[in-house]
């Protein structure tokens, strides 16, 4: 149980940070949007677009720590895995192999290493 919640805490810091890092990328959004001449409804869709996902993130890694500190939480934290790789493959299908998709990816399986873990420990 203790790799388990090792692992799950360490993608979870690591998402974390990531989020914040995203959100306050929003400048550098704003200056491509102004810079491609971009308004009316598309540019206020692309910078919510960018802060939701920001929020998701956010909202994964707590969700993540949280339920790995519960009973029979290793589930949701699978979940949480689940949703990580469904972002790379997302990343992945529209930017490449570029920092994002990386980024995705590795916290996807630690995320996955720490919910198995946690689930075999609860069987």
């Amino acid at each position: 149980m203790k790799a388990a919640r090792w692992c799950t805490g360490v993608g979870s810091v690591v998402l974390f940070l990531v989020s914040i890092g995203h959100g306050f990328r929003i400048r550098d959004i704003n200056a491509m949007i102004q810079a491609a001449a971009l308004n009316g409804p598309l540019a206020q869709i692309v910078r919510a677009c960018w802060l939701v996902f920001s929020g998701e993130m956010m909202a994964l890694a707590v969700i993540a720590l949280l339920a790995s500190r519960i009973e029979r939480g290793g589930r949701f934290v699978l979940i949480c895995a689940v949703v990580m790789g469904a972002n790379g493959a997302l990343v992945f299908h529209y930017l490449g192999l570029v920092l994002p998709f990386y980024l995705c990816a590795g916290i996807s399986l630690v995320f996955l290493a720490g919910g198995c873990l946690q689930v075999k420990s609860e069987a």
